[in-house]
């Protein structure tokens, strides 16, 4: 399947829970769930950001961006931090003003667990192909969708609480301290989220003269080609290769595409934090 494919999967069954989240919770009082149904609001959201990253990210270098847009990624993973962050702010403010009075219906219970197996479909399938496609913006998704799920684990023990309600003194209100458990959680994530993106703008054109020396000992095996210059540039948790080369004068068109393509396949196969590798005839 296709990474755009996977991340359209996952955005319809977040916008399908966030939706199950927000009418039970409102249905049965519970204002954690109301709370944990922002949170995967935020999920949606983060689907779409993922979408608009991948197509610009994948985007070649030119002139204006001579490194790509790799950036981008950074960019889009900043802002669904700071997304996370509101939420973690509107259920502080869901704890200071709202009253929780949860209807523990068993219907309640068994909604709570069909979510939890849909946000561990979506965490495995952001997980397994941001893996595959090495996408940061998906292997990042699945981070924000981990926590939703965490989230929507701390209103299930919330919930198995409120049914024990009458041995725990009035004085306690079980609601309230699930949404302020939820909020701690969601600051912290959010925060390393935005801490992790912001350092990787501020260092992701350092160079990785490790990489630079196996892809020029790499490329001795093509005889067609001379190198005249390589870059290798981190972005995130893979690398960016930008190369000059210089062809053979007796080499035609299609055998220099042809070789260009078995150059960036061989390069990729060698090391496989490579996602994109330009070539650039000189």
């Amino acid at each position: 399947m296709k990474e755009n494919s996977i991340i359209i999967i996952t955005m319809i069954l977040n916008f399908f829970v966030a939706v199950i989240k927000l009418v039970s919770g409102i249905l049965y009082s519970f204002t954690t769930l109301i709370a944990d149904s922002i949170q995967s609001f935020i999920d949606f959201l983060t689907d779409i950001i993922s979408l608009v990253a991948n197509k610009i990210g994948k985007r070649r270098a030119n002139k204006t961006y001579p490194f790509g847009y790799g950036q981008v990624y950074y960019l889009a993973n900043c802002f669904t931090g700071v997304l996370l962050f509101l939420i973690g702010i509107f259920i502080i403010y869901q704890f200071f003003f709202f009253k929780g009075s949860v209807k523990t219906d068993p219907s309640l219970l068994l909604i709570i667990i069909i979510v939890l197996i849909i946000k561990l479909i979506v965490v495995g399938l952001l997980r397994h192909f941001g893996k595959k496609f090495k996408s940061e913006s998906m292997i990042e998704a699945s981070i924000e969708s981990r926590t939703d799920f965490i989230s929507t684990c701390v209103v299930l023990v919330i919930f198995i609480l409120s049914t024990l309600e009458k041995y725990i003194p009035f004085e306690i209100n079980i609601d309230k301290i699930g949404s302020l458990c939820m909020a701690v959680y969601v600051f912290y994530t959010s925060i390393k989220m935005i801490i992790n993106n912001v350092r990787g703008i501020l260092v992701n054109d350092e160079e990785n003269n490790d990489i630079k020396e196996e892809i020029i000992k790499d490329l001795a095996n093509f005889k067609e080609f001379k190198i005249k210059n390589v870059k290798v540039i981190k972005m995130s948790t893979y690398y960016n290769v930008f190369l000059q080369v210089e062809a053979k004068d007796n080499i035609t068109i299609k055998k220099y595409l042809s070789i260009e393509k078995k150059v960036k396949s061989y390069l990729k196969s060698k090391n496989k934090l490579l996602r994109f590798i330009d070539i650039e005839p000189v």
